[in-house]
């Protein structure tokens, strides 16, 4: 970090409008590792880098307050005075500029990183935000867990309890019914005496048989899984059963718990996202494939930022709207 002195009035302003810039992206809910990398990057450049940086934090608070505070009753009432006359320097002019910014971005500033569901997921029969569960009981004794971030609809015509696994994570359970259905992209899942673990992460699906026999059917194909085997399959295609899957780190989120083993640090932080208001960044490329080993409660997952810190060395920058970059 240099430490440059004599910088001018309008290259401290222009900083001032880059770490707001910065800050602003962080918070679109479009930004990347690499976008978070430039930052740290940017921040690192001089002290009076630094000091931007912590400028445009002092204006987010500012516009943050400004936002929550409840308007005064008189405030639509014009007092009838003369507009006090001032002579507007250039200093003037550059901090309007930086207040303009930070009007302009108040929006973003104030929405969280959580995107708006898509319409399939605005209209599903149950959901659960970041870090939340939700039990469902359906017909017969089954029943489905829902992770964090699903969503889940009643699919009707099958024959038995069954529902559409729309995005997310969730855990069907066949109970009195002996058997039960999952849909979830061009598969259907049927469990007997059981329940299966159903993961959909975009257009990709994963089925982990956890007790009993399921039953995958896609585009004329089908798949036979035992406990601890699991098949994946997409809009192109269905893979072989492997087996081994490990029931116990696949579902510790149904005792709000998360664990990972030698996981490696970019799937990590990918889990955590999850989990967490807010958004977590990678800005350190060293970092994504080094393993981690842990067990974390949902409901306190900021302690991973703080054990990175002490055990594993990594710069933790806590920025607001729970946006945090490792680095």
């Amino acid at each position: 970090m240099t430490q440059r002195s004599g910088w001018t009035d309008s290259e401290l302003a222009r900083m001032r409008l880059e770490g707001l810039d910065h800050l602003n992206r962080l918070r679109s809910g479009e930004a990347t590792d690499r976008d978070a990398a430039a930052f740290i990057a940017w921040r690192g450049q001089s002290l009076a880098h630094e000091e931007a940086f912590r400028a445009a934090l002092r204006l987010r608070e500012l516009v943050r307050t400004v936002e929550t505070q409840p308007m005064d009753a008189d405030a639509d009432v014009i007092a009838f005075a003369l507009p006090v006359r001032r002579h507007l320097t250039r200093r003037y002019f550059l901090g309007g500029a930086i207040a303009a910014s930070a009007a302009g971005t108040a929006f973003l500033f104030g929405r969280t990183l959580d995107l708006l569901p898509s319409p399939a997921e605005a209209m599903a029969d149950y959901r659960t935000g970041p870090g939340q569960r939700r039990v469902v009981q359906l017909a017969g004794g089954a029943s489905v867990d829902l992770n964090t971030r699903t969503s889940i609809g009643m699919q009707a015509g099958l024959g038995m309890p069954a529902i559409a696994l729309i995005s997310g994570e969730a855990v069907l359970s066949s109970g009195r019914a002996e058997r039960a259905a999952l849909v979830a992209g061009d598969g259907v899942s049927v469990v007997r005496g059981g329940r299966f673990n159903a993961r959909r992460d975009g257009g990709e699906v994963c089925i982990t048989c956890l007790e009993g026999a399921v039953e995958v059917a896609w585009a004329g194909e089908r798949r036979a899984l035992r406990a601890a085997a699991e098949v994946r399959y997409d809009g192109s295609g269905i893979g072989p059963v492997k087996p081994g899957a490990d029931a116990a780190v696949l579902t510790a989120w149904q005792t709000g718990t998360l664990i990972f083993r030698n996981m490696p640090m970019h799937q990590v932080v990918a889990e955590i996202n999850r989990y967490r208001r807010g958004r977590v960044f990678l800005a350190n490329s060293d970092l994504a494939t080094r393993s981690l080993s842990g067990t974390y409660y949902v409901d306190r997952l900021d302690d991973f930022f703080s054990q990175a810190e002490l055990a594993l060395g990594i710069n933790v920058a806590r920025l607001p709207g729970n946006v945090v970059v490792l680095s």
